[in-house]
């Protein structure tokens, strides 16, 4: 019993310093892979490659489980130890332990041979982000080679340099630090790299624009070297909102921006606006300046002169039956000039240069008023009044005397009103005779010959021949056409006078103006309705002033042709009729289509025999539609040219986009000279208001969103925009 206990105790002790032999020949043991040291460049995801474990029982090895746990002691650059931990149960329950630690040592150190910097890079577009986050690999960030026993960390900062309005230049500078070597605070740093990227931003438009003044013609009437030009400032818009610069190379402008005004000579000088944005892109349009010498000659002219009548037998009967003399508007001149000194001077007898002599008869006899009229090479004009007084003497033609039937007492006058009756001034009326005479003078060459006799000694006679060459003016009647203008006075009468009896006259009548008054919007919306069939125009003479291009018909080319005037895009001197003339005593054949006859073709006056006293007409202007038809909105707009001094140029309406539009909002890119709050109102093609917006800007590009979507718009809309002073208004298409 006492050596059982003994065996017993010998177990206990056994089992308790882990082994136990249950037989002298067990045996049972876990062997661990010994411990290494690798680089931290080592693929370490494999810990096997550095050996596993075994189990060793009765002399056998076979595999031993898997690690129950590794412990990995390394820093962020790999640096360090990885512990792995094996624990194997023996068959008597005794839990066997081993361990490998595996040593992770540095390896060769990051350099800047690692990093791959970002290139150089040019960006071109609307408003280009530099963010690195939006850039294209690999010019958005560093990339490194080596990330093993490496830890890099990036950062930049932008230095940005402004060449121009839509061209800059960013020094990108890029910081590069390996967390594993580096040490801030030492000289020279260890662990830090840095690069400075070049980026270059250019702002790429097609949208951009250059808007230039129109050619400009100006008539110098003071100086006959040149005259101050007056031009509008040229303007250049950016769908992507940037201001370009504007210069002009004009050699006489004051200023080499977008203001080309100067003193410019005679003739027409061309020159360039040039818009630049971007990086030396630009944008190019040319603009004549036209100054024209519009200062006349002086005439000077002798204070009457005297003629005598030549006989003149038209039947051949050897007595004469009327007189005629050739007078040359050039007989009156006493010493004009021209104070350019312009040596070319042309005499005649009216406007008309080719009207230069008159054929004067008995029916002539006595005093006549005449004017001279001097032109220039350039066509200016001038004239004086004298008399010329016929007279019959040494002719002795019987009869001549001033006849009764040509006095001078006939007379055409009549009075010119509007549509509101109210008397118009300033009507040029122009009355012009069928027939009448123009003297063509013709050289015709002499040729005189006359023979000398020589006689010499031996008795022969020689005849030599001599022949002179002079020249007669000979000159030939033709018929001609005499005219007289005049204009209508201040109460609206003409009246020609002195007209000869018998003979055939046709009057017309014309006016045109520098300037529009009372044509707009309110007119654009009574055409429109017209045009669309909603309200058609009834009044005849409406029907006349809705004919914009005077073509014989009312569409849509008259639409667009009186909105371009109204805005300003197209010079109301361009319209081929400012005012149209009906005789107030024209019958229409159709008053609805006033078109079918020709009513203001020039009337006619055949062989006159009395005077006409009540040759009345009715002017229409051209454009003006609103006083009569009913129903339009009244949308007060101040003539342009009554606005104050202070308020001209507070705001532009640049753009307007889309337009034509579908449901998506329009803007206005608008340019404002000063801070304002500005209202825009909204029509339809009925002048009903849809929509009106208020919104207050500072000075400078602006851009006003306009939601039309919820006003249910279509067709074609009209906008008023005004600060309370100055009124823009358009109009706006709308596509299905």
């Amino acid at each position: 019993m006492k050596a059982t206990c003994l065996w017993l105790s010998a177990c206990i002790w056994l089992i308790g310093n882990g082994v136990l032999y249950a037989k002298s020949n067990f045996n049972f043991y876990l062997e661990c892979p010994p411990s290494v040291t690798v680089y931290c460049y080592d693929d370490v995801s494999n810990l096997d490659k550095w050996g596993i474990a075994y189990v060793w029982e009765n002399y056998k090895k076979k595999p031993a489980p898997p690690p129950t746990k590794v412990v990995y002691n390394t820093n962020a650059c790999g640096i360090g130890t990885i512990i792995r931990y094996w624990e194997v149960e023996d068959p008597h329950w005794v839990i066997q332990k081993c361990s490998q630690t595996i040593t992770v040592i540095g390896g060769t150190n990051f350099t800047s041979a690692d990093i791959s910097w970002p290139p150089a890079y040019t960006i071109d577009g609307c408003n280009p982000s530099t963010d690195p986050r939006v850039l294209p690999y690999p010019y958005n960030y560093p990339t490194f080679n080596k990330l093993k026993c490496a830890q890099p960390m990036y950062s930049y900062k932008d230095t940005k340099y402004t060449v121009s309005d839509g061209c800059m230049k960013i020094l990108r500078d890029w910081k590069v630090i390996d967390w594993c070597q580096y040490k801030p605070n030492t000289y020279p740093t260890v662990g830090q790299w840095t690069y400075t990227q070049v980026i270059k931003l250019i702002v790429s438009d097609s949208t951009a624009k250059l808007i230039c003044p129109l050619d400009t013609i100006i008539q110098s009437t003071m100086n006959c070297k040149g005259a101050y030009v007056k031009l509008d400032s040229a303007k250049a818009i950016s769908k992507c909102g940037f201001l370009l610069s504007i210069k002009n190379n004009s050699p006489y402008s004051k200023s080499k921006g977008p203001d080309a005004s100067g003193d410019y000579p005679l003739g027409t000088t061309e020159f360039y606006y040039t818009a630049e944005y971007g990086c030396g892109k630009e944008i190019k349009c040319k603009v004549r300046v036209t100054v024209k010498n519009k200062i006349g000659p002086v005439p000077y002219c002798l204070n009457g002169l005297i003629v005598a009548l030549m006989p003149v037998d038209t039947n051949k009967d050897g007595t004469p039956d009327d007189g005629m003399i050739a007078v040359w508007a050039k007989d009156f001149n006493l010493g004009s000039y021209h104070p350019c000194g312009y040596k070319k001077l042309t005499f005649s007898f009216s406007a008309d240069t080719s009207f230069k002599s008159r054929i004067f008869t008995c029916a002539d006899l006595g005093k006549n008023e005449v004017q001279m009229w001097v032109t220039d090479s350039l066509g200016n004009q001038s004239y004086c009044k004298t008399y010329l007084e016929v007279q019959n003497n040494s002719a002795q033609i019987p009869d001549c005397k001033r006849k009764d039937s040509i006095t001078t007492t006939i007379t055409v006058s009549g009075l010119v009103t509007d549509d509101q009756n109210q008397n118009l001034s300033d009507v040029k009326t122009v009355l012009k005779m069928k027939s009448g005479y123009k003297i063509i003078p013709s050289l015709i060459p002499v040729i005189k010959t006359w023979y000398d006799t020589i006689v010499r000694p031996s008795g022969l006679k020689l005849y030599i021949r001599h022949t002179d060459t002079t020249y007669i003016t000979k000159y030939d009647t033709i018929s001609s056409q005499w005219s007289k203008e005049l204009f209508s006075a201040s109460n609206g009468t003409y009246k020609f006078g002195d007209l000869i009896k018998g003979q055939d006259y046709y009057l017309s009548l014309n006016k045109r103006e520098f300037a529009y008054k009372g044509i707009d919007i309110n007119d654009l919306i009574v055409l429109l309705k017209h045009i669309s069939g909603s309200q058609p125009i009834v009044n005849t003479y409406k029907l006349v002033a809705a004919d914009i291009n005077s073509d014989g018909a009312i569409n849509q080319i008259d639409f667009d042709l009186l909105y371009d005037v109204v805005s300003g895009a197209v010079p109301y001197e361009s319209l081929p009729f400012h005012w149209r003339f009906v005789r107030k005593a024209f019958v229409f054949t159709n008053p609805l289509n006033p078109f079918l006859n020709n009513f203001d073709q020039a009337f006619e006056i055949p062989a006159i025999a009395k005077s006409l006293l009540n040759v009345d007409y009715m002017a229409i202007r051209v454009g003006e539609l609103d006083g009569i038809t009913k129903g339009v909105i009244n949308i007060q707009l101040q003539d342009r040219n009554a606005r104050p001094e202070n308020s001209l140029n507070a705001f532009q309406v640049v753009n307007l986009f889309p337009n034509p539009f579908q449901d998506q909002p329009v803007n206005f890119q608008l340019e404002l000279m000063r801070p304002a709050t500005l209202t825009v109102s909204w029509y339809n093609v009925a002048g009903k208001l849809i929509v009106q917006n208020v919104c207050s800007f500072d000075k400078g590009l602006q851009f006003w969103e306009q939601d039309l979507k919820i006003a249910h718009a279509s067709g074609i809309l009209i906008y008023k925009i005004t600060d309370g002073q100055q009124v823009k208004y358009g109009k706006l298409s709308h596509s299905e």
